[in-house]
This record gives structure tokens, sequence and C-alpha cells, in this order.
């Protein structure tokens, strides 16, 4: 017997084109945390180079940018300061290649901060049924579609280097 095709279904009671980009963010994440595996504090701290990625600096960004496009952005919804130090937004300088040392914790920790923004991310966004909805940064103008792409995109973009890094670790530190 044949097995059916894969699919990712929207999320239930959306818009369909949000809850189907809503059902593809959630798919990522658990695509790149599949191939992540699991692994010591030491792993998730490790960083090739001084200043340079580290799976934890990773995942804290990643929920760093998942509120700031789809909460402040999209839902007009500030973050809270504290997520904004515990995410270190202000540390964090990507485009100058400066990522700080994340805190030494369990991976399970860093998924539960990643999970808590993605909880608000589904709630903020339950009440928003127009894709084409502007939303605005600075001078431009974005529709909630492109922001909930964007999101995506750069989760699987960083979640791919996460899962680079782990086997970098891996076969650096035998």
């Amino acid at each position: 017997m044949p097995r059916p095709p894969l699919d990712i279904p929207p999320h239930e009671g959306r818009e369909t084109q949000i809850g189907l980009l809503l059902a593809m963010l959630e798919g990522t994440t658990r695509e790149w945390r599949n191939e992540l595996g699991r692994m010591g504090q030491d792993a998730v701290v490790w960083q090739l180079a001084e200043n340079s990625h580290s799976i934890g600096a990773l995942i804290l960004h990643m929920a760093d940018v998942e509120g700031y496009w789809l909460h402040e952005v999209a839902a007009e919804s500030p973050m809270p300061e504290s997520d904004q130090k515990l995410f270190l937004s202000e540390e964090t300088q990507q485009y100058k290649g400066f990522w700080p040392k994340p805190p030494r914790k369990p991976l399970s920790w860093y998924y539960e901060q990643q999970d808590r923004i993605r909880a608000r991310t589904l709630e903020l966004l339950a009440c928003m049924n127009d894709p084409a909805k502007p939303c605005r940064y600075r001078t431009r103008e974005f529709t909630l579609r492109w922001l909930i792409h964007h999101v995506i995109t750069h989760e699987a973009y960083h979640g791919g280097q996460a899962v680079l890094l782990a086997s970098l670790h891996g076969k650096l530190k035998s």
C-alpha cells in the first residue's frame, strides 16, 4: 500500500495563507531541531572562533527576530525589555560578525525560550486574517504574508547553521 503524500496543512481556523505560512514556520523549526539532535551544554555554547556563531546564540537570535518582526512590526506589540536582554538583542551584531557567548544552559532551555515566543506569535496573529495587511517598519511597508515568509527563511538559514555547528563540534572535539 503506497504511503500518503507528505503535506503541510494550514492551521485550522486561520485564514488559509496565514495558516499555511504559520504551519510552514513550525515545520521548519521541527526540521532543524530534529537534525540537531541532542547535545550537552558545552556544544550549545561552543564557538568555532571567538565572537562567532554558537548554537545557543543562533536559537536566541531566531526567537528575537521572530518576536521583533511578527510581534512588534506585524502585531504592533512591543517585546518586553526582559526578552530583549535574554535574547542578547543589542549584543548580537550579526552584520559586523559579532555573536556574544550565550548563557551555558541545556538545549531544552533554548527551545523553551523559542517555544514561548512561538506561542505568543500564534496568539498575536490569531486575529489577523488579511495576508496582504500592510505593516510598517521605518519607511518601508511589508505585507503580513511577507513578514511571516521572512521569519521562515531566516529560521531555515540559521537552523542550518546550528546543524552545521553541531556537526563541526562533534568532529573537532572528538
